[in-house]
């Protein structure tokens, strides 16, 4: 629990990037044969990136994620329901790290959080 409420608030810890591209999400529920999905992709960094979905995934559920002429599995941290959608954190798993160089998404922009010097000290 607490390393799922570390992932959502330090999102800018790990080189998230801000983008907007769909990805081919396929899980398996729990005795259920297994669904595909095509999920919107909001950011994304080297271990994880989070994703937009009309049904919610259960925490711990893995996943295999399709963008491009890439691919990887991963492991969902988290599943909000979201106004009207389910966001959806994931972590990538067996050593996958994601960089623009293995696939860039349609939109993507980058953007890094910066200290600001406290003049007032």
């Amino acid at each position: 629990m607490e390393r799922n409420k570390r992932l959502e608030d330090n999102a800018d810890v790990d080189g998230r990037e801000l983008c907007a591209d769909l990805v081919k999400v396929t899980w398996t529920p729990e005795l259920e044969t297994p669904k595909t999905d095509w999920a919107i992709l909001g950011d994304i960094s080297p271990a994880g990136a989070c994703l937009e979905l009309e049904e919610p995934i259960p925490t711990n559920a893995a996943v295999e994620l399709e963008f491009g002429d890439d691919r990887c599995r991963a492991q969902v941290q988290y599943c909000k329901f979201d106004k009207v959608n389910y966001i959806v954190g994931v972590e990538f798993l067996d050593g996958y790290r994601w960089s623009r160089s293995r696939w860039k998404p349609g939109h993507l922009i980058q953007f890094r959080l910066r200290k600001v010097a406290d003049k007032t000290a």
